[in-house]
């Protein structure tokens, strides 16, 4: 089976702090890449103005802070994995409101160090 995907890139400037062993780790800074593969469900024309700014909005909320004192990462830790998890989550979600799939995402803090996510089935499609 083909997919027809765009890949989006945003980056995320944060500072946070991990709890490891029960302790506090200093408070440190990251640019995080996202990578997001995006189809849309319906076969129409992807307006790329549009998405962009939707997960430019859904990102705004965190960028250039500290993110610990923002929800929901107030109550989780904001490692890379969780935060990927979380925007996966939530981008999904409205994404496909506006008729667009999110394929996959992928965060990374080093080029080295790359966590992904892909959540897609047959079911979230409508062939045309």
């Amino acid at each position: 089976m083909l997919y027809k995907q765009y890949k989006y890139k945003f980056y995320l400037n944060i500072n946070h702090a991990v709890v490891i062993d029960g302790k506090r780790g200093q408070i440190h800074s990251h640019t995080w890449e996202i990578s997001m593969a995006i189809s849309l469900d319906d076969g129409k024309f992807l307006r790329f103005n549009e998405i962009e700014k939707e997960i430019k909005d859904m990102l705004g909320k965190f960028q250039d802070k500290y993110i610990n004192e923002v929800p929901p990462f107030n109550k989780i830790t904001p490692t890379l994995e969780n935060v990927c998890n979380y925007l996966y989550d939530v981008m999904s979600v409205s994404l496909k409101k506006k008729g667009w799939l999110l394929l996959s995402m992928e965060m990374s803090e080093t080029p080295a160090r790359v966590y992904q996510l892909s959540g897609i089935s047959t079911d979230d499609f409508t062939f045309v």
